[in-house]
């Protein structure tokens, strides 16, 4: 795979830190595969929880991103700057994966679903912090003009990654059933925080580069909205980030409807209304939009480069609304990798998209830290609501062709 900075004419340490930056998007995703890919097994299969519980491991972590993300920056600030802060969020989450393995071997035990649901839930609310920190640090090193294709690159390569040991841990999964014990999981888990590690350490190698304030006036709607959550609320439909955080907002609450329900519907047993793959066809179908993203990222990011970010979020929603009528209406698994496959196209588009609307948000990287812990606000409220609403209703909806997984997924 090119490297995307390998032509470009900037300086060493700019080169140093796109290196880095790329180096450490291909060794994290280990840690991002078995968070996204693992926890629900753990819970639902092998500590045996409860349905609505699935919706709380992704409900609470929303409520405490609505509630702390306005304080973001401040806590930036505390913990010495954006570089500094996010290392410290890396630590912590490298110590609440290692602290899965006691809810994993207490099975049984009244306490073992309550602490993995606390645990999973402090670890998504790192993200408060480590989200924000990450942008306004990263995004000082990442030059405008190539912003969509950096960002493209160091996801395509991201992708490749977590598809190598999505396999590794569907193997894993194959060799020791969730069901059987709990050596497979625990070496799911050892793997994710050695990929964290790696992570760590390419992080401590990218430098904090304080770029020069831009001279270019910004209107005043737009200097409001980073003064505050109220001023930028009270420009949400007036600025740039703010009609763009609506957007993204709205779709996400949406998404949120059906989406904790996701892995459990694919493993859940037919009887149960579920599709009650095995682990190889599970991870086959979760990460087929991740096979797409490795193909379609670097397309979109050229086409946000040349065309701009607003044309591609606006084609690519078109896309999205289609996504969730096949997955109620079949249980057709070549239909679905299709319909994933497509889900990689167009949410590929949009996440690179709104990623480059952030890294342009604001000309200062504290005030673009800022602007991401307010969009982080707006976006976690929406889906907190949509969560919120498909945890209540999950178990009262009437099933559509004997599921009422179905149902949500069309209300969603």
């Amino acid at each position: 795979m090119r490297i995307p900075f390998s032509r470009w004419p900037h300086s060493g340490p700019v080169r140093r830190g796109l290196y880095y930056a790329m180096l450490e998007g291909a060794v994290v995703g280990g840690m991002f595969v078995c968070l996204e890919a693992w926890m629900v097994p753990l819970v639902q299969e092998r500590l045996h929880a409860a349905t609505f519980v699935i919706g709380l491991l992704t409900l609470i972590p929303q409520i405490g991103f609505i509630l702390l993300s306005p304080f973001s920056s401040a806590m930036i600030r505390r913990l010495g700057g954006n570089k500094p802060a996010a290392l410290t969020m890396c630590w912590w989450q490298v110590a609440l994966l290692a602290a899965l393995i006691l809810p994993l071997h207490g099975q049984g035990q009244p306490w073992a679903v309550p602490l993995a649901v606390a645990l999973i839930c402090a670890f998504g609310l790192t993200g408060v912090v480590a989200g924000p920190a990450w942008v306004g640090w990263v995004s000082g090193f990442v030059p405008r003009p190539v912003s969509g294709r950096y960002q493209a690159r160091r996801m395509r390569l991201f992708n490749v990654t977590k598809l190598g040991f999505a396999a590794l841990f569907a193997g894993i999964a194959q060799w020791l059933p969730v069901t059987q014990g709990a050596w497979g999981l625990q070496l799911i888990i050892a793997i994710a925080v050695l990929s964290r590690l790696a992570s760590l350490w390419c992080l401590q190698q990218q430098p904090v580069i304080e770029r020069a304030p831009s001279r270019r006036p910004m209107s005043s709607r737009s200097a409001e909205a980073a003064n505050g959550l109220g001023g930028f609320l009270r420009t949400l439909t007036t600025t740039d980030i703010g009609r763009w955080t609506l957007v993204w907002a709205s779709f996400q609450g949406g998404v949120m409807v059906a989406g904790p329900f996701f892995a459990s519907y694919m493993i859940a047993a037919p009887a149960a209304g579920g599709l009650g793959l095995e682990p190889f066809a599970y991870s086959l179908l979760l990460y087929a939009s991740v096979i797409s993203r490795i193909l379609f990222y670097p397309l979109a990011g050229r086409m946000v480069d040349l065309f701009g970010a607003r044309a591609v979020m606006r084609v690519s929603f078109l896309g999205i609304f289609l996504l969730p009528v096949v997955w109620a209406t079949t249980t057709s698994l070549p239909l679905l990798l299709l319909n994933e496959i497509f889900a990689g196209l167009v949410w590929g588009c949009a996440e690179i998209a709104i990623g480059s609307l952030l890294f342009a948000s604001h000309p200062d990287p504290d005030r673009r830290a800022e602007l991401v812990g307010y969009f982080n606000t707006v976006s976690a409220s929406c889906m907190g609501l949509g969560t919120l609403l498909g945890t209540v209703l999950i178990d009262m909806v009437p099933p559509i062709a004997g599921s009422h997984y179905h149902t949500i997924f069309l209300l969603s």
